[in-house]
């Protein structure tokens, strides 16, 4: 386990799966991922056993350190350990999200990455009208390197999806 101020984060146990196929399936959830596909129980545990077999995404979840209570939880994939490159995401449930929860787990995952795994880059994509976490990852040091124009379908339009980064000396600095 690893904390932050107060907010810890492990890794996922089969215990987290439904509270993690409830936050997934949540609308305000979904509809910014590019993926917005609903997940069925059995779909959550054909994925939970693939991610115990691969070292290709870790998730973890995000807890209240005071009393265990489930907040959200923490992506990583595309894992470059050569290059030390990793994409990182988090989602909050929605009776959480606005209390600080999500500033408080970047600064978490920025230095759990940086300072004790040693990553150079942590990356992330954002649909562009996720006003919120563009601006929560521009808090925390992130900057646009690029768009991946028109590429998700909302609502009835499509989204450029926008890849935000930040390095280590980035990270440092702020510091």
């Amino acid at each position: 386990m690893f904390g932050y101020e107060k907010i810890s984060m492990r890794p996922v146990e089969a215990r987290d799966l439904e509270k993690i196929r409830n936050l997934r399936n949540e609308q305000s959830t979904w509809q910014y991922l590019s993926d917005a596909s609903l997940i069925s129980e059995s779909m959550q545990h054909q994925w939970f056993d693939n991610l115990t077999r691969t070292m290709d995404e870790r998730y973890y979840t995000i807890e209240k350190t005071k009393d265990g209570v489930f907040l959200g939880v923490i992506r990583t994939d595309q894992i470059d350990l050569k290059n030390r490159s990793i994409r990182v995401g988090c989602d909050i449930i929605p009776s959480e999200r606005g209390k600080g929860y999500g500033t408080t787990a970047f600064h978490m995952i920025l230095r759990y990455f940086f300072i004790y795994n040693s990553y150079h880059r942590l990356w992330l994509c954002v649909l562009d009208n996720n006003e919120i976490a563009k601006k929560l990852y521009k808090n925390v040091g992130f900057k646009e390197e690029g768009r991946l124009r028109e590429a998700i379908w909302r609502e009835g339009k499509w989204h450029d999806y926008i890849v935000m980064s930040i390095l280590e000396e980035e990270y440092k600095e702020d510091k």
